[in-house]
């Protein structure tokens, strides 16, 4: 199996789509190959930067080159705008490794543009990145491990197959150690946890009680029967008055209000911006 490494640096983006509406986009790539988590590799997020973020971060893959030539492997950028309530995408690039192959002439770096695609699939803004190709490399392929039980040949000094199987594994261990009598070579089991003992011979003089009701043993000297606990007298009982609540500071007060107001800002401009992009943004969205 051969393998190649590419080298890609992610340059910088311009005209992309702002997707926020009050404030600058901060703006961040995510490279992967076909759009797989575990290849996925991240640039810095560039602060205030609008639609025209710039990264030059360098990332590193490693490819299967006979797969790349049957078209199957992508080089995917996805754009996202870093926001506090969640991130939200800006558009995508698609590109094919088998196109960067058959432009690769082993000289160097070579600089390529490729154009963003919004979510609802209109192009708007390109993505710049430089790329170079290293030395392929073969990977032995892993052979399966051997199968547990499997019985060997033996092969004797002259070279001839007898077929005579021998275990792979030595064999377990049976028997229990011999006892120190031969009249009792192992010690009586335990009695079982738990079980009933059996019932003990009659009294001398006599036989079991008579089958029936006995009477109850009398009570001791000095205890009686309790009777039933005294009940409590009849009526509502005595009403309880609420106790007033502690007057809360001004300052407490001031403070809950300055953190909702802030929390109730952030969400009506994530809200706004939102509805902005679901509906009057595409509404009025002269893109060209």
């Amino acid at each position: 199996m051969e393998f190649r490494p590419i080298e890609i640096k992610v340059i910088s983006a311009k005209d992309l789509k702002d997707v926020n509406l009050f404030t600058k986009m901060d703006v961040y790539a995510v490279v992967s190959i076909n759009g797989d988590y575990r290849t996925a590799q991240r640039t810095p997020v560039d602060k205030d930067c609008g639609s025209n973020p710039k990264w030059n971060y360098t990332m590193r893959f490693t490819i299967d080159e006979a797969i790349a030539r049957q078209n199957r492997l992508y080089l995917v950028f996805t754009l996202k705008s870093e926001r506090q309530l969640g991130d939200r995408d800006i558009g995508t690039v698609q590109v094919p490794i088998k196109e960067l192959l058959d432009q690769n002439d082993n000289k160097g770096e070579h600089n390529v543009s490729y154009s963003v695609k919004r979510p609802n699939g209109k192009p708007k803004g390109v993505v710049d990145f430089s790329y170079k190709f290293g030395d392929k490399f073969n990977q032995p392929v892993p052979q399966p491990p051997p199968v547990p039980g499997a019985e060997a040949v033996f092969v004797n000094k002259h070279g001839d197959n007898d077929h005579k199987p021998v275990m792979a594994y030595p064999p377990p261990s049976t028997g229990y150690p011999a006892g120190t009598s031969s009249a009792h070579p192992y010690p009586p089991p335990p009695p079982p946890q738990g079980a009933m003992a059996g019932y003990p011979y009659p009294p001398p003089g006599g036989s079991y009680p008579p089958y029936g009701y006995q009477q109850a043993p009398p009570v001791a000297p000095g205890y009686g029967y309790a009777g039933y606990p005294p009940q409590g007298g009849y009526g509502y009982p005595p009403v309880q008055k609420p106790q007033k609540p502690k007057k809360s500071g001004m300052g407490a007060g001031l403070g809950l209000g300055l953190a909702g107001g802030l929390l109730g800002g952030m969400l009506i401009g994530d809200m706004v911006d939102d509805a902005y992009d679901a509906g009057l943004g595409d509404g009025l969205d002269f893109d060209f």
